[in-house]
């Protein structure tokens, strides 16, 4: 199952916390999978068992750009309120959050994608008009590409 096909089942009539956690899950297995085109032994990295904040941290400083070390950490606090906290959806506060963590450029090219798909389906909308689960899931979605860039720049290197 690749990357899209991933998403589109885990937000196809998943409730809010069904979504954070299963994307939650999605982008840590990207993240796994670019790590084990980064390191010389995947074996010795299965066996250091690391937690999503020390996946995180390692990706970075493996090569993972930096610009991506805060709303990376950003989802996982999110993920682990969901987690832990009875939460039945995800609040405007939690996407503005998740929005401020990324710097301009990431907040430009998002918010251009929501208006491109907007015009193309004649309902033009600007991605702080959607609902606070579409907004998440389109804050996802370009964390998760942007993995995906860097599993295939780490491929093509070996």
């Amino acid at each position: 199952m690749d990357l899209q096909d991933s998403f589109l089942k885990v937000f196809e009539g998943e409730d809010d916390v069904g979504v954070v956690i299963r994307s939650h899950i999605i982008i840590e297995q990207q993240l796994n999978i670019l790590l084990s085109k980064l390191v010389v032994s995947e074996k010795h990295l299965l066996q250091m068992r690391l937690g999503y904040s020390e996946t995180v941290k390692l990706a970075i400083s493996l090569g993972l750009n930096s610009k991506f070390d805060i709303p990376l950490t950003t989802l996982g606090t999110l993920r682990n309120k969901f987690a832990h906290e009875l939460r039945p959806s995800i609040s405007k506060a939690d996407v503005n959050n998740l929005y401020n963590s990324l710097e301009g450029a990431e907040k430009a090219t998002l918010n251009s994608l929501v208006k491109e798909v907007g015009l193309e389906m004649e309902a033009p909308i600007a991605h702080k008009k959607l609902s606070p689960k579409q907004q998440y899931v389109n804050i996802v979605i370009l964390l998760a590409t942007a993995l995906q860039k860097g599993i295939s720049e780490a491929t093509n290197e070996t």
